[in-house]
């Protein structure tokens, strides 16, 4: 296997949704670490969402170890997951996670439709993070990426999170500049319907390799489980050099997260 297709980190991953056979072909093209992201499902409660954390955790992780790939977890309430009432008592239990070093962020949070509720629970998971001074993942929708990209980073900006310490997920290339302008890292989501390999290539070009990180969401609908790979691998025949490749597919994102 050609160098800059091994030792893959995948920045953002949803297993639950995925099969085993699914993992091991990730693994077969060159995924070694990822980071499980807590995800959006229907009717969540408090209950529902610490049942989802710990199957997180106790179960996904372990299973992804099982299968090859090393892994480490961002705990968080997703926009799409807010509870109607309880997300303080939700917020109270997640500093319990954060001990032992599986889980390395707070995430995925932001918006998704926008909104006073969103926002406020966007605000109060940033309020947590500064406290307990964790890295973010932060959602960006695919739908009116643009002004919702503004808006969050207008928040985040008066959160007083240091713009170090997060991560903008889902950026393309109308949003991008404006992340990295920001202080912020940028992930760029390799999806065939948002962000196809063939634009991260471009972009990755254009922009260098300073605070990028690629990953493929997957688990989330229908993706590209070697979407990873795949831009990998056009990276390097683009002529990009070693050095690229490895950081945007690899060391960034381990850069960002310092997992031990």
């Amino acid at each position: 296997m050609p160098e800059p297709l091994r030792h893959l980190f995948d920045a953002h991953l949803h297993p639950e949704a995925l099969s085993d056979q699914d993992l091991e072909s990730m693994r077969f093209f060159g995924v070694e670490r990822a980071l499980v992201v807590a995800h959006h499902f229907p009717e969540p409660t408090p209950k529902a969402l610490r049942k989802h954390f710990d199957d997180l955790v106790g179960r996904q992780l372990p299973r992804l170890e099982k299968l090859g790939i090393r892994a480490w977890a961002a705990l968080g309430v997703h926009p799409r997951c807010i509870p109607r009432r309880g997300l303080s008592e939700v917020l109270s239990s997640l500093p319990e996670y954060f001990r032992g070093g599986r889980v390395v962020a707070l995430g995925e949070t932001g918006l998704h439709d926008g909104g006073i509720e969103e926002e406020e629970a966007f605000l109060e998971q940033l309020a947590l993070a500064r406290q307990l001074k964790l890295k973010v993942v932060v959602h960006t929708p695919a739908k009116d990426k643009e002004r919702h990209t503004r808006r969050i980073l207008t928040l985040l900006r008066q959160s007083g999170v240091l713009p170090s310490r997060v991560l903008v997920d889902h950026a393309n290339g109308r949003t991008v500049r404006n992340i990295l302008g920001c202080g912020h890292w940028a992930g760029l989501t390799l999806h065939p319907e948002a962000l196809r390999a063939e634009r991260a290539v471009a972009l990755v070009r254009r922009l260098g390799s300073e605070r990028l990180v690629l990953n493929s969401d997957s688990g989330d609908g229908a993706g590209d489980i070697l979407g990873l790979a795949r831009v990998a691998n056009l990276l390097a025949k683009a002529k990009l050099s070693e050095r690229v490749v490895k950081r945007v597919a690899c060391e960034n994102a381990s850069r960002f997260y310092r997992p031990r």
